[in-house]
Order: C-alpha cells, then sequence, then structure tokens
C-alpha cells in the first residue's frame, strides 16, 4: 500500500509539472512561482478592478512563510517587472492586482 501512495504523489507532481509547463510557469524560479501562486490562493474578487491580494496574506501562506522579508520584496519586484501582478495607486498599499489574462511566464 505505501508504494500506492508515492506513485499517487509522483504522478500528481507529474502533473502539476505539465501544468505549469504549460502556463510558463517553469520559467520562474521557485520562490517567484511560490509567491505568484501564493497571491491566487488568497485573492478576493472586487467588482471595481478584478481580482486582488495583499501581501499580508501572501506572507502568511504557508509556501511563502520560509522566505525572508528581503527576498520576498526582490521577488516581488520581478512578479511586477513581469507584469504577473500589477501595482495600482487606487488601492491600499500593499494590496496588488491580478491580470484577467496571465501573460506567460
Amino acid at each position: 500500500m505505501v508504494m500506492g501512495i508515492w506513485t499517487q504523489v509522483a504522478q500528481l507532481r507529474d502533473l502539476l509539472s505539465s501544468m505549469e509547463r504549460d502556463l510558463g510557469l517553469d520559467s520562474l524560479s521557485s520562490n517567484e512561482r511560490d509567491i505568484l501562486l501564493a497571491f491566487y490562493a488568497n485573492a478576493a474578487e472586487r467588482a471595481d478592478v478584478g481580482y486582488v491580494c495583499t501581501t499580508d496574506k501572501v506572507r502568511a501562506h504557508p509556501t511563502v512563510s520560509r522566505i525572508s522579508q528581503p527576498t520576498f520584496h526582490r521577488t516581488l519586484r520581478r512578479l511586477l517587472d513581469k507584469g504577473l501582478v500589477i501595482q495600482s495607486d487606487d488601492l491600499p498599499l500593499g494590496t496588488y492586482v491580478l491580470p484577467s489574462e496571465s501573460p506567460r511566464a
């Protein structure tokens, strides 16, 4: 039975890897990928701007909490530069918009 569980985990990992490749996420660093996915995991929809998320929620996510503060901010800057998250002057500090059409990473 134990081998069955390990086989299922391996198959899930292969599936996830394939999905990440299809979305272009395989070109991101592991920190970029973890932070971006934490944004999506914690996003809330707002009628005026679409999906948004705060850095506080992202920092609290289990896959991101291990990342140091300076590394988090450098990585966030790279995600902003790539257009994978968007900063808006109309939103409170630390709140970011997720693009409605995800650009290829």
